[in-house]
């Protein structure tokens, strides 16, 4: 008697003698795709998000950074050699066929002013190493605010900690009133410490007092060595008319003397001071400007004391205000117990009156 094998055993048979036949016919199964790992780069500067980590060639990804700081801008973006493209505010490269490792390259950008907070136009870019032997030597340089800033907190930081150290510098603000008011501030560089080369600094001022203010400038500083600063200057002269006074105070051993002082000072630049004693009751006094200073001017008269040259100031004056120019190439000025000069070559005539000194 012939016996035969269940149905069930039959077919197994079947399908394995047939998975035998395709094997040796060449024909294997599809292999699952291969993905690819992509690496995204820490950083202290900017947040970075990728749509995809992981991904097979061919597919589009998508970057998402996002700066911490308005102080840098990003200048590239690679995927490997893969320069990313700008699309929609989001960096974008096509997967290749293995792994990839993003780089993002960022630059310091030179910020003047933000919504609140703004350089002085006196601010300088070049600044100069202490004279041998000078041990106080410093530069103040001055920021502005657009309105007043209750209770407001300030950091600053140098990008080239050997040119110019942070420690080196000083932070102040300036009242606009009695109390937590301010309009401005400054600080001082003590510049003995700084060195010949180039850095950033980097000014935050931030308040949550009432304000939410928190706004970043940028100015590039370059060091030269002590004799070399350039600095532009006009050519400005000053007319004083001391005829109410001069016939008084010109007498034999008293004199009136002319003062004109920078307050932007900048440190190793020309001459921030000028003294002239007064000839004549109309005065001429020619001064090397620097554009964007303020010059305060002082109208004294002094007698000698003694045959080592030592003085005694007996009278001041009061000047009146002074305009020259117009809206379209500015007001040559003298206001506010400041003058301001707005071009080369330009002159100013200011009326001067007795005050008695005290």
């Amino acid at each position: 008697m012939t016996k035969t094998l269940p149905i069930s055993i039959a077919m197994c048979l079947l399908c394995i003698t047939l998975g035998f036949v395709l094997v040796g016919c060449g024909e294997t199964p599809p292999a699952s795709p291969t993905e690819y790992k992509i690496t995204l780069p820490a950083s202290t500067l900017y947040d970075i998000d990728a749509n995809k980590t992981t991904a097979e060639a061919g597919e589009k990804i998508t970057l998402k950074i996002d700066l911490n700081t308005a102080a840098y801008t990003i200048t590239e973006v690679k995927a490997n050699d893969i320069v990313c493209e700008l699309e929609d505010c989001r960096y974008t490269f096509t997967m290749p066929e293995s792994d990839v490792a993003v780089t993002v390259s960022t630059a310091i950008q030179e910020i003047n002013s933000a919504d609140v907070l703004s350089w002085s136009a006196s601010a300088p870019s070049q600044i100069s190493t202490a004279h041998e032997g000078d041990n106080f030597a410093k530069q103040t340089i001055y920021f502005d605010f657009s309105e007043n800033i209750n209770n407001p907190q300030a950091e600053i930081i140098s990008t080239n900690e050997a040119v110019l150290p942070s420690s080196a510098i000083d932070i102040h603000f300036i009242d606009a009133n009695m109390g937590t008011m301010k309009n401005g501030g400054y600080f001082n560089i003590d510049l003995t410490k700084v060195t010949v080369g180039e850095t950033y600094l980097i000014l935050r001022v931030h308040s949550s007092s009432g304000s939410n203010v928190d706004d970043t400038i940028t100015k590039k500083i370059e060091v030269k060595e002590y004799g070399t600063l350039e600095v532009a200057t006009w050519t400005n002269t000053l007319n004083f008319d001391l005829s109410r006074i001069f016939d008084e105070y010109s007498t034999q051993g008293e004199g009136i003397t002319i003062q004109i002082n920078d307050k932007n000072e900048i440190y190793g630049g020309p001459d921030y001071y000028v003294s002239q004693v007064a000839t004549s009751e109309d005065e001429t006094v020619t001064i090397k400007y620097v554009p964007n200073h303020a010059y305060t001017i002082s109208i004294m008269v002094f007698e000698y004391t003694d045959d080592q040259g030592h003085i005694r100031i007996i009278a001041e004056f009061d000047l009146d205000e002074a305009f020259s120019g117009d809206s379209i190439t500015g007001f040559n000025r003298y206001e506010d117990g400041e003058l301001f000069f707005m071009r080369d070559g330009a002159s100013l005539d200011i009326d001067v009156h007795e005050r008695t000194y005290s």
